[in-house]
């Protein structure tokens, strides 16, 4: 099949991806191995500071990043289609204007996409880069093997919901993305899986579990931090990999592993509600600023 089926068959299917279409995405260019999706300003896309949501950025890339991948694959042969890794370094902050991704085929191989992601204003500074990986495999109807051991974290002995709910605005809110628990260096938050938080496949879209990744580490980073007058934070880097995919709710636990003054790093496992079986792992870099104690 030649560059230009190729090119209107990803454009088709990313037509079907309602996450896309309900965060308002449109399609900016798409040619063999590039795409360029625009996100519009809206206020519910931003977080409780008033700038893009770390998640809603994610989101971008994955978008931006599958459809590239999509450019050189025949979409009609069966294939098992899906993101596998993600990382995420942000750069700046975007308040009130459009933002805009670029995904890059750095290099096709066998079964797999290898691609740069970046995010920018329209005046073109750079908010966001990263990579992702993306799976094109054909297994030729072969069932894949599969090998399952996850070790959840223990369950809290009690489930103690945040008594503020400060972070949980905008576009965080906007995906239904609620607290069960957060404790010292702890949280836990649920996702629903309802049609606007799907990708083409009717699966829960990465850039939907990356933003659960993000906010539940943020949640588990502001556990261990009084909130004060000058206190602020922001995600400065993420990775998220995608062992598999889900069609229902999900419960994400983040556990900060280590504070080193303002860097606090933390790890997050987003598994079904319902199962508990494993479709998202990440590991989250953030940065809180708070003054010191008096007299220190």
């Amino acid at each position: 099949m030649t560059a230009y089926p190729r090119i209107e068959q990803a454009r088709a299917r990313f037509a079907r991806v309602r996450f896309a279409e309900w965060l308002g995405v449109t399609i900016g260019e798409v040619t063999e191995d590039r795409a360029v999706l625009v996100l519009p300003y809206r206020p519910e896309h931003l977080n409780a500071r008033g700038v893009l949501q770390g998640g809603a950025s994610a989101s971008l890339l994955t978008m931006a990043g599958t459809l590239a991948a999509w450019t050189g694959v025949d979409l009609d042969a069966d294939l098992h289609l899906g993101c596998i890794d993600l990382s995420v370094q942000y750069l700046a902050a975007a308040a009130e204007e459009d933002v805009v991704a670029e995904a890059r085929v750095s290099r096709r191989g066998r079964g797999l996409v290898f691609l740069d992601v970046a995010l920018r204003s329209r005046a073109g500074h750079p908010i966001c880069q990263g990579l992702l990986s993306y799976q094109t495999s054909d297994y030729a109807k072969r069932i894949p093997r599969l090998r399952a051991q996850h070790v959840p974290l223990p369950a809290p002995a009690t489930l103690t919901p945040p008594s503020s709910h400060r972070l949980f605005h905008g576009y965080v809110r906007k995906l239904d993305i609620t607290p069960l628990h957060q404790s010292p260096g702890r949280a836990r938050l649920r996702m629903p899986c309802t049609d606007m938080h799907v990708d083409e496949r009717g699966q829960l879209h990465a850039g939907a579990l990356a933003s659960i990744v993000d906010i539940a580490a943020v949640t588990a980073s502001w556990s261990l931090v009084p909130r004060r007058e000058g206190a602020r934070g922001s995600t400065i880097g993420m990775q998220v990999s995608y062992p598999s995919g889900a069609a229902a709710a999900v419960v994400a636990d983040a556990h900060v592993q280590q504070r080193s003054e303002e860097l606090l790093f933390s790890t997050v496992h987003v598994t079904t509600e319902v199962s508990g079986q494993l479709v998202a792992m990440g590991q989250v870099s953030y940065r809180l600023l708070e003054p010191w104690p008096e007299g220190s």
